[in-house]
């Protein structure tokens, strides 16, 4: 993201990123962009998950922004505005810290 410029691409498909041992698999976003007349497929950080199985359809045909570096084409890029794992893990600490400060609170 900060290396990266915001160019404007589709998602035309998945990858398959990960397999969980629950029954879940999880694929992260297959992305066509167009930089400088040419074409580059890259594939995003963010995905989805679904069960195993199931072909995912979420999103598919969508045009988003990606922050994409031309020097490192091959390398993973980041949709902007696909940060919804950053705020749970966010509020997730920001509950963990005030839980803790509570805890010293009624110790003293």
């Amino acid at each position: 993201m900060i290396t990266g410029r915001p160019v404007e691409g589709e998602i035309v498909g998945y990858v398959r990123g990960a397999r969980g041992t629950y029954g879940f698999v999880g694929y992260n976003y297959r992305i066509r962009l167009e930089y400088k007349e040419k074409v580059y497929y890259v594939t995003a950080m963010e995905g989805v998950t679904t069960a195993s199985g199931n072909i995912p359809k979420k999103n598919l045909g969508m045009y988003c922004y990606v922050y994409f570096n031309p020097k490192a084409p091959k390398k993973t890029v980041a949709i902007k505005g696909f940060h919804r794992v950053e705020w749970l893990a966010t509020l997730l600490l920001l509950i963990g810290l005030l839980s803790i400060i509570l805890e010293l609170i009624l110790m003293i």
